[in-house]
């Protein structure tokens, strides 16, 4: 959100390293509650070059008893901004590791810097990385380019005339596109970045016009809504697919009628008391619309309590928690979730900034917009299959990938055990914190 200005990194143990320099091996996996579909069955389980199978090979190399654990597929998170920064990614990576999420899509980051990134990752997670297209000082151009002049967050003032003129992001982390001729013109160096998807911003679009006339901001607006059939027409014929920030139903209906893949938020998560709650709350004909377009929507759901919380670094009424903000978000949550279920619509897990996939999970739970089954499945097979579609993901079956976690505790009777975490094997390779 273009309302984020840090995010804080975690530093854990170094899974991802170990998985590296272990060759994959053939397992006998005893016991342990395995998930299948809406409840957990217990069944002996075999690993043969990566791959689970039910009849027991003619070697095992090594057996693990599962006891009482419960096993799930993999998490995954499919809205992140992480793995850009090579200074940071291994340890971001290990993160994502020993929370059981083994696949993300980076939604906006330094092309270069992933490719930097790549090799020190060398394929211990997966992730899919995307190029960010908006307006000239659209969103997200403007942490973008603080970060680029190493400007300190705490001098924008006197800095921004300079940030005003500021390009030097341009074509790294974001394309401003601004006219049709500037999808011809800009897309040879976007496919030169070789992103994994399209990643593109609308910001009140119903009031794209007004917003174009203000010269003197950065961030409030996003692309015009006239050029996106043609951009997402573009990345489909490259075969890119296509994620959409929106913040408004507008937004969401001009995203979906378009053709995007993946609409990257929910709209409604900051609303102000003088506002109609249906100009974020979506129908039932857009949820009829994402489904038969095949649109999977990815909340980000818990960022609302985020940006209802207490501001320390202000002063006065504007530092206290809005409960009453939070409070008319998660009203237009759980009704908008709510249509978007009934009609069929993939709802995929994904936390944007701060946080993590589990606790969108958790969040989307206690909202009471889903019951522990539904948000399990969004966390363990929707949202792998919008990450690495194609894949044999999600399931446990056999002829499956052998990815899976093992809980302490049974996540349908308390969705919280998806932070139970114990043991995680990735393709056949049993995940281990590194001995360095």
């Amino acid at each position: 959100m273009r309302r984020f200005i840090a995010t804080v990194l975690l530093f854990l143990p170094t899974l991802a390293g170990h998985a590296q320099r272990v060759r994959p091996r053939t397992y006998e996996l005893r016991d342990g509650w395995w998930l299948a579909d809406t409840s957990f069955v217990r069944r002996r389980t075999y690993v043969v070059d990566g791959v689970l199978r039910g009849q027991r090979p003619a070697v095992v190399d090594s057996v693990v008893e599962l006891g009482e654990r419960y096993l799930v597929p993999p998490f995954a998170d499919a809205h992140t901004h992480v793995l850009t920064d090579p200074a940071s990614a291994k340890r971001e990576a290990d993160a994502l590791l020993a929370q059981g999420i083994f696949s993300v899509l980076s939604l906006t980051g330094s092309a270069s810097g992933r490719r930097a990134a790549a090799s020190r990752l060398n394929g211990i997670i997966d992730v899919a990385y995307a190029d960010a297209l908006t307006s000239t000082r659209g969103h997200p151009t403007l942490s973008a380019e603080v970060s680029a002049n190493r400007i300190p967050w705490d001098s924008l003032r006197q800095y921004w005339p300079r940030l005003l003129r500021s390009r030097t992001a341009e074509g790294d982390v974001y394309h401003t596109i601004d006219s049709a001729a500037d999808i011809d013109r800009k897309w040879p160096r976007l496919r030169a970045n070789a992103p994994d998807l399209v990643k593109i911003y609308l910001l009140d679009s119903e009031r794209f016009a007004e917003l174009s006339r203000d010269t003197a901001s950065i961030g409030a607006r996003g692309l015009d809504p006239t050029l996106v059939p043609a951009i997402v027409a573009r990345a489909h014929r490259d075969r890119l697919r296509v994620a959409a920030h929106v913040e408004t139903a507008a937004d969401f209906r001009i995203a979906v009628r378009a053709g995007v893949d993946i609409v990257a938020h929910l709209p409604g998560l900051s609303p102000r008391a003088d506002e109609d709650a249906m100009r974020y709350r979506l129908t039932d004909a857009d949820a009829t619309e994402a489904r038969r377009h095949g649109t999977a929507v990815v909340p980000t759901a818990w960022l609302a309590e985020r940006l209802a919380a207490a501001k320390p670094w202000l002063t006065g009424p504007a530092a206290s928690p809005d409960t009453a903000q939070l409070r008319r978000a998660q009203e237009i949550q759980r009704a908008s979730l709510a249509v978007l279920h009934r009609a069929g619509v993939m709802i995929a897990i994904g936390s944007d900034l701060f946080e993590s996939a589990t606790t969108e999970a958790v969040y989307l739970h206690r909202l009471g917009a889903f019951d522990a089954g539904a948000v399990l499945t969004m966390l363990t097979r929707v949202t792998p299959h919008v990450v690495v579609p194609g894949r044999r993901v999600g399931r446990l079956q056999a002829g499956d990938e052998a990815s899976f976690l093992a809980l302490e505790c049974n996540p349908l009777q308390r969705l919280e055990c998806v932070r139970s975490v114990s043991f995680r094997m990735r393709r056949g390779v049993v995940l281990t914190p590194s001995t360095r």
